[in-house]
């Protein structure tokens, strides 16, 4: 038995960053073995394998081969699968190296020479995204994670080839993309979001063609070349902000018609799988995106407070769309923070309000209309004592 560690963490350790996981390669082991020393099978027939104190995964050395369509259309074999074969499923030349270890138990490297059968070492050295072999276009995930690494290492200079930018659009044009579930297509985004690299990802998927068969209406808004600066250029300015901030910019081309922007929300959503809490702050933004542009109205503020629920005393759908508003409008909005005060004190205000406010002879429905107007005229006072419009 000979265990390696391999890929992302052989790749980021030379490139000097940070190694958060680690994953191994198991040769001269089978089921049978994994098991009697403790570690934790994944999956009913799949050869990977938890370690019982570090959690790591293990895999047995194995090859797959295509016998459907999409992401999980493969077989797996891993009788007499050596390393070198193991390694050459793989889908990038980086992510192909690997280093002996001691053992099963001890993840020391035995010598530190890091095994190199694919190039990846001087791809790495020349800072090149490159396919090992024409079993990358076997899994169209490929495409998304290959520009995802583009986007996590371009900062770093790293660039893809053009022979595998030529078999990603290849494949892309030939509709595999389509093969995915819509679960993975916004795994793999959200990935690339949470690095604070997707003004990156999002772009790149553009200029490498790749968007119309990925995402067929957020390419067609960004026909327009303004729109299309305007939304990277935010989502660069919220790459560290939630994923729900990033996707209410992401699906924010058509603001200003509310019917098309809300439609185009829906697609995106739909297309991506995506959550509820996001599509709600898109459509949010979509509502109230420029109510702070000109003369702050009493009535939106308070729709605002009623529609994020922020009375009810949780803020952050509150926070998250007045975050995206103040960075899409930036250039028009000088006054964030006076805003944001005045919002969170109508809050108070809004709160402030009770039955005894109003007269007790009403009943039903006008009991709310009634309480709504006081504290629409609380708001009212309050936004003119700190904006002075009167």
């Amino acid at each position: 038995m000979k265990v390696y560690l391999v890929g992302g963490a052989v790749r980021d350790a030379l490139l000097g960053l940070p190694v958060k996981d680690k994953d191994f390669v198991v040769v001269g082991a089978d089921f049978d073995t994994m098991k009697s020393l403790g570690f934790n099978q994944v999956g009913a027939d799949f050869p990977v394998f938890l370690h019982p104190d570090t959690h790591f995964e293990y895999a047995l050395a194995r090859v797959e081969r295509k016998n459907g369509l999409g992401y999980q259309g493969f077989s797996t074999d891993t009788k007499g699968i050596s390393l070198v074969d193991d390694l050459l499923r793989r889908d990038l030349t980086i992510n192909a190296l690997a280093v002996e270890v001691v053992g099963l138990f001890d993840d020391k490297p035995k010598t530190g020479e890091v095994i190199d059968f694919y190039g990846g070492l001087t791809d790495l050295q020349n800072k090149t995204l490159r396919h090992i072999s024409p079993a990358f276009s076997e899994d169209p995930l490929r495409i998304l994670r290959t520009v995802r690494f583009l986007a996590r290492y371009f900062a770093h200079g790293f660039k893809i080839a053009d022979e595998t930018i030529v078999l990603m659009q290849t494949m892309s044009n030939d509709g595999e993309l389509s093969h995915l579930s819509r679960e993975r297509l916004w795994a793999e985004s959200v990935k690339a979001m949470e690095n604070g690299t997707g003004h990156i990802y999002w772009q790149a998927l553009k200029d490498l063609a790749i968007l119309p068969h990925f995402l067929a209406e957020l390419d067609a808004c960004w026909q327009n070349d303004t729109v299309f600066k305007q939304a990277i250029d935010d989502l660069t300015l919220a790459k560290n902000c939630n994923i729900a901030v990033q996707f209410a910019i992401l699906c924010s081309g058509y603001l200003g018609d509310d019917n098309l922007n809300k439609q185009l929300v829906a697609k995106i959503a739909h297309q991506l799988n995506t959550p509820k809490y996001p599509i709600q702050i898109a459509n949010l933004l979509t509502e109230f995106d420029d109510i702070f542009n000109q003369k702050i109205n009493a009535t939106d503020v308070l729709n605002l407070i009623e529609k994020t629920k922020a009375h009810q005393g949780n803020t952050q759908t509150l926070n998250d769309v007045l975050t995206t508003i103040f960075i899409i409008h930036r250039g028009l909005i000088t006054n964030q923070n006076k805003i944001a005060q005045m919002i969170h004190q109508a809050i108070k205000l809004y709160k402030s309000v009770s039955i005894n406010d109003i007269s007790p002879q009403l009943t039903g429905r006008e009991i709310h209309m009634a309480l709504s107007s006081v504290r629409q005229d609380k708001i009212k006072h309050l936004i003119n004592e700190y904006f002075s419009y009167e």
